[in-house]
């Protein structure tokens, strides 16, 4: 397969044309019987947006704050922990507001996810969006620059692994030993690294200069006042991203389409079920029902768990969909692949 790098090149130059068919032709889901209520669930709402972006902004400051005045390893590592869990969010409502689907108005929509959402992350809302719609034409073929990135790592992406195997998987993720393999998608998203890019219009480049101006000047402030604890607390903040941020959303990105079936619309993509310190932790507002995004993505995250109950009332739905309960669910799954394909090749010699 292709490089993550290889894909978006020929894209762009237009040898692997945004319009041509994906490469597998699967069974589909009809639609039809649930126009109605996929209508009614894609309403967008400013009020609802606003308010999950700012929680998220009031949750880190706390965080920070209490980091801040009590000077202790322990609560350092639990800010850490709080910290990760809000960027992870951020992250998810970037991805809202990549479909649109923070605010009617796409120019104020795509502001405030570029100021309040994107850029404090390290991302771009605009070039975030140009790579995930491929993803979702192309999911799981070799135009899809989401399975290619993580066929490149290889780490998260060869199943089933030896118990030791994941073991050491989880530790290096936890402690950002292979932080820097997030590059090779990344480096797509990042605006310092595609400043220039004609995919990263003016505008976003305005508010990119003007916010980074305004973080450097507060910092520089900040520096000022008390230097130790300015230093302390952008430590914690990076620390949080490079090592539990890492984890936490590796296990998301790996939950979404590794060890699917794949014969199928319905069992091309997991929707998982996750507990509640999973939900805190990685799988906010709704970005654990990856199947329901990926038939019906103009329905906003927050409201894909009402999809996921009414869909359920389907009984296509309900006997073909991939649906597993919890994130440590996900994992079984796939240290089991090799159990399977024991069992169907034994099937099949028996058969013989």
């Amino acid at each position: 397969m292709r490089t993550v790098d290889q894909i978006l090149r020929e894209a762009t130059l237009q040898k692997s044309p945004t319009d041509a068919e994906p490469t597998r032709a699967l069974d589909r889901f009809s639609r039809k019987r649930h126009v109605e209520l996929v209508r009614s669930l894609s309403q967008v709402s400013a009020v609802r947006s606003t308010l999950y972006i700012a929680v998220q902004w009031i949750v880190m400051i706390g965080a920070i704050v209490v980091a801040a005045k009590v000077n202790h390893w322990a609560v350092y590592l639990v800010s850490m922990i709080v910290l990760a869990s809000r960027m992870q969010a951020l992250g998810v409502l970037m991805h809202d507001g990549a479909h649109y689907l923070l605010y009617k108005n796409r120019v104020l929509n795509d502001v405030v996810s570029d100021l309040f959402v994107a850029f404090p992350i390290g991302m771009s809302t605009t070039l975030y969006r140009k790579t995930h719609f491929r993803h979702h034409r192309y999911t799981n073929t070799e135009e899809d620059q989401d399975l290619a990135a993580q066929q490149e790592e290889q780490e998260w992406f060869e199943w089933p692994k030896t118990r030791l195997g994941l073991f050491l998987t989880l530790i290096r993720s936890v402690f950002g030993i292979n932080f820097l393999r997030g590059w090779i998608l990344y480096k797509h998203w990042a605006p310092w690294n595609n400043f220039r890019s004609p995919d990263f219009p003016p505008r976003c480049r305005v508010l990119y200069v003007l916010s980074t101006a305004c973080v450097y000047s507060f910092f520089a402030i900040a520096l000022k006042i008390d230097p130790r604890t300015t230093i302390l607390l952008v430590v914690i903040y990076m620390l949080a991203g490079i090592t539990v941020l890492n984890l936490i959303n590796r296990i998301r990105a790996t939950a979404e389409h590794l060890g699917t079936r794949g014969d199928h619309e319905l069992n091309d993509t997991r929707t998982v079920l996750p507990n509640f310190v999973e939900r805190l932790l990685i799988a906010p507002y709704g970005v654990n029902y990856h199947l329901e995004h990926h038939l019906f993505p103009s329905v906003p995250g927050y409201r894909l768990s009402e999809l996921h109950r009414e869909l359920m009332k389907d009984e296509e739905f309900r006997t073909k969909a991939h649906i597993t309960q919890g994130y440590t669910g996900v994992i079984q799954e796939l240290m089991d692949l090799q159990e399977q394909a024991n069992e169907e090749k034994a099937k099949e010699m028996s058969a013989v």
